[in-house]
């Protein structure tokens, strides 16, 4: 730690709401890198350390605000928005192992800020967060990444009035892949009512309907994606049949990454495995899970998905150089 700098080497563990004012849990890092698919996996791995569970630390949320100017944090040059289950985790990985960047893949303490109410969540205290989260980890770190979870599409106004100009991409995949995908194993927003503190409220007829409650907070995301494409000049948009090559091409040149880094093995080893589960290689399944799609899914993806994918695909299509379409 450095002399006369008591949190050197911590970051914001988790943010909370103690006798009606919000407080910082930190938890000590060091130089660590987060390196897991989601800053989850990191965050827990620190907080089971037994110097984390003996000596964490406490603040209000105003020293945040604080060290943001002593502490500013790596410059956010690029945030990754995204429909789910769409090839997210991927493009988190490869940004991870550019050796210059630190990634912050869903980092829960800036999912709980942006469900408070403003000031505590104002454009400043979101730079200050991430200024704390995004401390460079390694000597030649110059650049911080952002994946946001699917449901931050709902705050992508804020997220981009905070940081003014920053490049965003948002990655969506065919509707019913999606579905298929988390009917196999359900993500957070298929509970309903989940989504009402970042302002998402079904319809009462989903109450009672995971994975229409789910299908209805997609088409939400992507009706927004749609909506903050046409309103900022600075976003791209790229389907999950894209990838991994449109990587090293599209989203390489959007966030100003240098071609000559890309010549890098751990960049390739990322695309040859599968994002959440290192230990294993990348097998495509798209097809699979068009296949098996049952018509529960079919008519969920009709309802719901279609025509805002279908919206999307045009906006894609239309900006492609005509030698990629």
């Amino acid at each position: 730690m450095t002399v006369g700098d008591p949190l050197a080497g911590w970051i914001p563990l988790f943010l909370s709401v103690r006798g009606g004012q919000p407080a910082v849990d930190w938890a000590y890092m060091g130089k660590e890198r987060f390196v897991e698919p989601f800053c989850h996996d990191t965050l827990q791995r620190l907080v089971s350390r037994p110097f984390n569970r003996l000596f964490r630390r406490q603040s209000s949320l105003e020293l945040l605000r604080q060290r943001a100017h002593s502490h500013p944090g790596l410059p956010l040059q690029g945030i990754v928005f995204h429909m789910s289950r769409c090839g997210s985790t991927l493009a988190a990985q490869w940004l991870a192992a550019l050796p210059d960047s630190v990634v912050l893949s869903e980092p829960e303490p800036v999912d709980t800020l942006l469900q408070w109410p403003t000031p505590d969540s104002d454009g400043e205290m979101v730079r200050a967060l991430l200024a704390a989260l995004g401390q460079p980890r390694r000597e030649r770190d110059c650049r911080l990444f952002l994946k946001a979870d699917c449901w931050h599409m709902a705050h992508i106004e804020r997220l981009l009035a905070a940081f003014p100009g920053t490049p965003w991409i948002f990655l969506y995949r065919d509707p019913v892949e999606v579905l298929m995908s988390h009917r196999r194993e359900p993500g957070w927003h298929l509970v309903p009512g989940s989504m009402s503190g970042h302002g998402l409220h079904a319809p009462d007829e989903l109450s009672c309907h995971p994975l229409g409650h789910g299908a209805w907070v997609l088409s939400t995301i992507l009706k927004g994606a749609r909506q903050a494409m046409l309103r900022h000049g600075n976003g791209l948009l790229l389907n999950y049949s894209e990838l991994p090559a449109a990587l090293e091409s599209r989203v390489a040149v959007h966030f100003g990454i240098d071609t000559d880094v890309l010549d890098n093995a751990a960049l390739r080893a990322v695309t040859g495995r599968h994002a959440k589960r290192n230990h294993l290689s990348f097998q495509p399944d798209a097809a699979e899970k068009r296949a098996a799609a049952d018509p529960e899914v079919s008519e969920l993806a009709a309802r719901w998905l279609n025509e805002p994918y279908q919206d999307l695909e045009q906006l894609r299509k239309a900006a492609l150089p005509a030698e990629i379409i």
